[in-house]
């Protein structure tokens, strides 16, 4: 069924205008779990230029990141979870512990295969993450997992192609 409605949803966005198109692609990489990877994947199934597709998925992930990174960054003050009880405190120590574990780059780069480059971005935020360096290894991981992306379709393309 899954499989089905991915086929059905790829078909439609491939009928539509050429701009429709490229806002599709920006908009799927906008969806945690889907991300930059998904959207290049579906760009490059419609017909839109590999490169270009791994482009516009890319900046609409980095986009999405960004909505994650800006606003929680401010929330997540010493404030907010200094009192040692609540379910912001409770959280940050969970996010603590994997911070410490595996660091930003881990986060970052394993994050779209467990889970999603957004909750990476806030657990490395909670854990106490300088700003600047979650945004510069975020956006390392999403060119690396765009481009990645952007290969897979490319080649799955090519092998549905007659």
């Amino acid at each position: 069924m899954f499989r089905q409605m991915v086929q059905e949803f790829v078909g439609q966005l491939s009928e539509l205008d050429l701009l429709l198109q490229y806002l599709g692609v920006f908009v799927i990489s906008f969806i945690p779990f889907v991300e930059s990877p998904g959207g290049a994947v579906v760009g490059s199934l419609i017909g839109i230029p590999i490169i270009l597709a791994v482009i516009i998925s890319m900046i609409g992930n980095w986009i999405s990141i960004m909505f994650v990174i800006l606003p929680f960054n401010a929330l997540l003050t010493k404030k907010c979870y200094s009192n040692k009880e609540g379910f912001i405190y409770n959280r940050a120590t969970k996010a603590r512990e994997r911070y410490d574990k595996y660091g930003v780059p881990g986060l970052a780069l394993v994050a779209p295969l467990v889970a999603s480059a957004h909750i990476a971005a806030f657990t490395s935020l909670a854990a106490g993450a300088n700003k600047r360096r979650v945004i510069f290894w975020h956006s390392i991981s999403l060119v690396f997992w765009g481009i990645l992306g952007g290969v897979l379709g490319g080649y799955i393309n090519y092998d549905i192609m007659p």
